[in-house]
């Protein structure tokens, strides 16, 4: 007798991790799928059709399995699992196609600053250069008339000789 009972005691060490490494039942991982994807404000609306189906799948197991069809009762479970995983997928896609679509209008807008700064800065340097050869030519011409006043100016008498002169013409 005491054999028997180590086989068994054996037997249920060996299978235990097994057991614990198993899949959850398609059942219960399709109701949670269901659930997550009901949770979503944009997986409700893309996913509504695959969410119905789902739920389909799992009523018509239940039937199967209350009639005593075992067999075609987990089929509809494992049915009602991919329906919920294609529903979840949706429901993701739906989701990435939405973020996708924000971020292009925010692509544009910054795409629009972005030429904006660039001409207002082409516009800035052209003001700069004009600028500086403005500069440059009031620099050329402050020269050109320091050099020219100088030079181009009469030596004026000085006052002592005139005087002179006047009095020199009176008498």
């Amino acid at each position: 007798m005491l054999l028997p009972r180590a086989r068994l005691a054996a037997l249920l060490v060996l299978a235990a991790p097994r057991a614990l490494l198993a899949a959850p039942p398609a059942r219960a991982t399709a109701q949670a799928l269901i659930a997550e994807v009901e949770k979503g404000p944009a997986g409700k609306d893309a996913a509504r059709d695959a969410l119905a189906e789902a739920r389909r799948a799992l009523t018509r197991a239940d039937r199967a399995r209350l009639a005593g069809d075992q067999r075609h009762g987990a089929a509809l479970e494992t049915l009602a699992l991919e329906w919920a995983e294609s529903a979840r997928d949706l429901a993701r896609a739906t989701a990435a196609e939405q973020r996708a679509s924000s971020l292009e209008k925010e692509l544009g807008t910054t795409s629009a600053s972005l030429e904006k700064a660039r001409t207002l800065i082409e516009q800035t340097n052209a003001r700069r250069n004009r600028a500086e050869a403005q500069l440059r030519e009031l620099d050329a011409a402050r020269a050109a008339s320091a050099k020219a006043t100088p030079e181009a100016a009469p030596a004026k008498p000085a006052k002592a000789q005139q005087r002179p002169a006047e009095k020199g013409g009176s008498e």
